[in-house]
């Protein structure tokens, strides 16, 4: 991929966001990227799968919580039947 490139393919663009095929399809179908469409060929602009990753990160000011989990809850299991027949 030339550095200079300001425009990607789909494979490019999968190897750029390190995503398989189906799943850019997928984000396409969910409007998360803006292809262009140059004659038959779909592209993407590198500045806006940037904008996307920045996005992707959400707020800097908010640190992620690594806070312990809480315990699940023991599910009660049914006494058994003294007799099976």
């Amino acid at each position: 991929m030339d550095e200079e490139s300001r425009l990607l393919t789909v494979k490019e663009t999968c190897k750029y966001l390190r995503i398989s095929p189906p799943t850019l399809y997928r984000m396409l179908e969910r409007h998360e990227l803006i292809p262009v469409k140059i004659g038959k060929h779909t592209l993407f602009e590198k500045k806006d799968l940037d904008r996307y990753i920045d996005a992707a990160k959400g707020p800097l000011d908010k640190a992620p919580q690594h806070a312990a989990k809480k315990p699940k809850k023991k599910r009660k299991s049914k006494p058994l039947p003294d007799r099976l027949f």
